[in-house]
């Protein structure tokens, strides 16, 4: 019993405290999400974009040749069949997009990231501020999706 004793004289001290850490860190939270997935979408799309690009010139080298050597023929279907079975590049090239794509998102949610990260790492009165910003940035984003309002061809005009 004296351990919640203790956490509830710890809460009782700083529940304002404790909010705006927990307001702040909810909102890193779901920047964190949004961005882990367009980060996983970003990385098929670039992977694939680039393995379609790959596979295209190998296929047009292989299919054209300006002379008739069976060796340079061999040589050009090798070479085409080994990009086909090639899974390194792919490897990379969705690192690549991963990364594209995670950073994309962190810039397009760059206020609620920024005030996030505010009311996580500020005290007092500056935490509070923080929290109220993204108090009024949810409204905000509230009403912008889901009533339409501010929004060309919104309900409200």
């Amino acid at each position: 019993m004296k351990i919640f004793g203790n956490i509830g004289r710890a809460i009782k001290g700083n529940a304002g405290n404790i909010l705006t850490k927990g307001v702040g860190l909810a909102a890193l939270g779901l920047v964190g999400y949004d961005a882990h997935y367009q980060g996983k979408l970003q990385a098929d799309l670039y992977a694939s974009e680039k393995d379609a690009k790959y596979a295209a010139y190998y296929l047009n080298n292989s299919m054209y040749s300006t002379n008739m050597s069976k060796i340079q023929e061999a040589v050009r279907d090798a070479s085409f069949n080994m990009e086909l079975d090639s899974s390194w590049k792919r490897f990379f090239n969705k690192g690549i997009g991963y990364i594209k794509g995670f950073t994309s998102m962190l810039v397009d949610h760059v206020v609620p990231f920024g005030l996030g990260i505010g009311a996580l790492l500020t005290k007092g009165k500056t935490a509070k501020v923080f929290a109220g910003g993204l108090g009024i940035y949810t409204i905000y984003e509230f009403l912008k999706n889901f009533f339409g309002c501010g929004t060309p061809g919104g309900p409200i005009k």
